[in-house]
């Protein structure tokens, strides 16, 4: 099975959802290593979000100046306080700005900057990480981000069969990489978080995320290596994608939707993008899911979506 899908969608977070569920989760030592990556995930997002008032121009407010000018001048391995845990600056620094309704403003702005999808759940979180006795969740672990780079394989037994999973970097500088994994494949898994709508690549803050999905698609899916292979299509996020259309009307960012405040008429608006693109639609299988997989109930229960 090859996950293929554009960056940010979503793909490293199904191997470890499958991990979770089809193997045997995350050792001790492993949840260990994952503390320095909550750190530096929780640290970039505040620094992402105190650029953000500039940004918005939105001035930081006299009493969170000292906390903001303090993080933002860190370099993100500082998070991790000499290996004995969160520097307690740095999550007294968060609390304090995340506490403060002006900086959550910003955050609600958030399609107009790059910000993790986890933010918010690391700064609600920042107390119980900042523990000197802190050890990763599964949903810790789920929410971290790391750019993924090159092709990373994991192996799972499903059924009593083998499952080989293959994440390559979605990023425009790894698809080169894509080539080597194209021989024989059966599954083809396309992931595309439909919550991006609005927001701009991280290497080209002049192409929306989403039509680069969609082109990514249309590429793939008509691609002469894939003529054999099952296609699932994935449709990610869609906790967020109904979060942020219950803010703003889908019908903002495609004035040609005409399903009013439906989130089901959303979900197929957004999926028809995708198929109409698909030139081989009938000649092979294509499946398609909306998915949410922070959470283990789509894992655990396919059927749900």
């Amino acid at each position: 099975m090859l996950l293929l899908g554009a960056g940010e969608s979503g793909k490293s977070t199904i191997v470890k959802q499958m991990r979770l569920v089809y193997a045997d989760g995350y050792t001790p030592n492993e949840r260990d290593s994952y503390r320095e990556v909550v750190y530096s995930n929780a640290l970039q997002s505040m620094q992402a979000v105190i650029r953000g008032f500039d940004l918005l121009s939105i001035p930081v407010p006299a009493h969170l100046e000292q906390a903001a000018s303090y993080l933002d001048g860190l370099d993100t391995d500082a998070a991790d306080g000499n290996g004995k845990g969160l520097d307690p600056n740095i999550r007294a620094a968060i609390e304090l700005l995340w506490a403060d309704p002006a900086t959550r403003a910003v955050v609600d702005q958030s399609i107009r900057f790059q910000l993790n999808d986890s933010a918010s759940y690391f700064f609600d979180s920042i107390t119980r990480i900042g523990d000197p006795q802190y050890i990763p969740t599964d949903q810790d672990i789920l929410r971290t981000r790391v750019r993924s780079t090159g092709i990373t394989e994991e192996r799972f037994r499903v059924k009593g069969h083998t499952l080989r999973v293959f994440d390559v970097g979605g990023q425009r500088s790894e698809r080169k990489k894509w080539i080597h994994c194209f021989e024989n494949v059966q599954v083809l898994v396309f992931v595309a978080a439909i919550s991006e709508i609005g927001q701009q690549l991280w290497e080209d803050e002049t192409i929306s995320r989403l039509d680069e999905a969609t082109m990514l698609f249309e590429s793939i899916s008509s691609s002469r290596w894939f003529e054999k292979s099952a296609f699932v299509l994935l449709l990610n996020k869609t906790d967020l994608f109904k979060e942020k259309i219950e803010r703003t009307p889908l019908a903002y960012y495609y004035p040609e939707f005409t399903g009013g405040d439906s989130y089901e008429a959303a979900q197929q608006f957004m999926l028809q993008k995708f198929l109409s693109l698909d030139k081989k639609r009938g000649q092979r299988p294509l499946y398609s899911h909306f998915t949410q997989v922070r959470t283990s109930t789509y894992w655990s229960n396919p059927n749900a979506s």
